[in-house]
């Protein structure tokens, strides 16, 4: 009987034929046994002759069954590549050095003693199930050593990882860093289990943000987005979005805040005092008449008024009281962000975005503005009056530090622990991990971090999943627009190095180009030394007469 001849469509592995697209192309080399491997913890293999592999990349490892058939292949993340030279030891090079003789030696490839040793970590098994590739798993069959390593194919990646296979399926986020070819696509789900930006200034997280707003206005999301350096501008406009600024097409109802919100709006209030019990409860008995129907909303001089009239009750008429606390209240007229309602169910309809341009706000009101918006909007999805929509806030570590007392912390808090039940999402961006609540900071289950400075990396602790040590120590390495990925089960499988997608839209977050202005105002460009000082040792106190 002939022998089987194996089609195009198919390739012999160890004499057993199998259909082409259960084995990848590229041998990369054969597993080795050591006192380290293989174990499901970690494997090593001897990379052949004239291929190369780089840190992060993924590479495919074959398991066998107990009668030799190919069971499944094992993905592997590489950690590091070192090269066995004997022939460099100390002692050779010494040697090579000292004595006046030629020495010359076969390289990899010729020589039987020279190789590379390339470590790494088993992530995902893919089985093979009537001769196909099925559904990934974790590992469960030990590679043995001798096996073959392979470049593994796109599919087997993003299989892998839990990436879906068209980057129009999901949120398309840019390219594996260690190969360009495969496209990284976050599942759309991923934004309901909230999403953390992180970076030091100038490292692309503001970039980030971008594209993910790119992508999820692609998708029909509602955005609104809390801009407090003006990032976004321009991009909202593109997107066919609004920008408003607080007290210029965005306001707030006095009654849309809390009772914490006007005590921190208020300025020079002591808490504990008389004049602080009373505005609070007056404020209280006004929502309590809107929570029975009694009124819809309240203005600042519906509170004033209340306060005479409660003062009273509390036996607070004294002038020493009742003025001041009236006065501290009037003086909330001059916040510009009080007024109507914006339009939340108007305006959230598929695709939209509000940008809230809050450049210039003092903190104490950007911290109102941030908790106002957040808690209406969290009503309104919890009651269904707005589609699953995103709030996004640049730089929150100014709204949500680790202070349990302040309203914005505490409804970040809650939005982060339950508002994806409530069709609720969050994207939230900040250089500074180390002054964010810890309790918001566990619960963005997605997290995008760009490089970092070492001692905001301590803080960061917790979120990287599976990350290897070596991916972290890399990270105050990485390049700008370059970042580590990691995630949950549900949203990313396994972390990885991730190249961010071009912006479409406009980068507004770009350093400027301080020394071109120079220019532009007449500045010709860096003087020489000797022009600095004339000849007589005098300051020529010139501007233009540089080069």
């Amino acid at each position: 009987m002939a022998e089987d001849v194996p089609t195009q469509r198919e390739a012999v592995v160890h004499g057993e034929v199998l259909p082409a697209g259960v084995v990848p192309d590229e041998l990369l080399g054969t597993v080795i046994s050591d006192e380290r491997s293989p174990t499901f913890e970690e494997v090593r293999f001897r990379l052949s002759a004239h291929v190369a592999v780089s840190p992060g990349e993924f590479v495919a490892i074959e398991a066998r069954d107990r009668d030799g058939d190919l069971a499944s292949w094992v993905l592997g993340r590489v950690l590091d590549v070192h090269e066995i030279n004997p022939h460099e030891d100390p002692q050779s090079a010494t040697v090579r050095d000292v004595l006046p003789f030629e020495s010359t030696y076969a390289g990899e490839g010729e020589s039987t003693v020279i190789y590379r040793l390339v470590r790494c970590e088993p992530v995902e098994e893919l089985p093979v199930i009537d001769r196909a590739i099925g559904e990934p798993t974790e590992i469960r069959t030990l590679p043995r050593a001798g096996g073959a390593v392979r470049r593994p194919r796109k599919d087997m990646v993003t299989t892998a990882m839990g990436f879906p296979s068209d980057p129009d399926d999901g949120l398309h986020m840019g390219a594996l860093h260690s190969d360009g070819s495969i496209p990284v696509t976050v599942r759309p789900g991923a934004v309901q289990r909230h999403v953390l930006i992180v970076g030091g200034i100038g490292s692309g997280k503001s970039y980030t943000r971008g594209v993910l707003g790119e992508e999820l206005h692609r998708l029909g999301v509602p955005q609104v987005n809390i801009d407090v350096n003006g990032e976004m501008i321009q991009a909202a406009i593109e997107l066919g979005g609004v920008n408003v600024e607080p007290g210029k097409g965005f306001t707030l109802p006095l009654g849309s805040l809390t009772r914490e919100d006007v005590l921190e709006a208020l300025a020079g209030v002591n808490r504990g005092t008389n004049i602080e019990i009373l505005v609070g409860y007056t404020f209280d008995v006004l929502q309590r008449e809107i929570a029975q129907g009694r009124r819809t909303e309240f203005s600042v001089a519906d509170l004033v008024a209340a306060i005479a009239d409660q003062a009273p009750v509390l036996k607070m008429e004294q002038p020493g009281t009742l003025n001041p606390a009236k006065v501290r209240v009037q003086a909330l007229e001059r916040k510009e962000y009080i007024g109507p309602r914006f339009d939340w169910v108007g305006t959230l309809q598929p695709g939209a975005f509000v940008n809230i341009d809050c450049r210039g706000q003092l903190l104490a009101d950007l911290r109102v503005i941030t908790a106002a918006v957040a808690r209406d909007l969290q009503n309104l999805a919890r009651s269904r009056r707005i589609p699953f929509t995103v709030l996004s806030i640049d730089e929150f570590h100014l709204v949500a530090p680790g202070d349990d007392r302040l309203v914005s912390t505490q409804v970040l808090r809650e939005i982060a622990r339950i508002g994806r039940h409530y069709r609720l999402g969050l994207v939230l961006t900040t250089q500074s991990p180390a002054d964010v609540d810890r309790s918001v900071l566990k619960r963005l289950l997605t997290r995008f971090v760009h490089t970092i400075e070492p001692d905001q990396l301590d803080s960061l602790r917790g979120i990287f999943a599976d990350a290897p040590a070596e991916m972290i120590r890399s990270l105050p390495k990485l390049p700008q627009g370059t970042c580590v990925l990691t995630g949950v089960a549900e949203t990313v499988r396994h972390a990885t190095v991730l190249d961010v997608r071009g912006r479409v839209t406009t980068h507004g977050g770009a350093t400027p180009d301080v020394f071109s202005d120079l220019r532009e105002r007449g500045w010709l460009g860096k003087r020489r030394l000797s022009d600095i000082v004339r000849a007589d040792g005098m300051d020529d106190g010139g501007v233009n007469d540089g080069c």
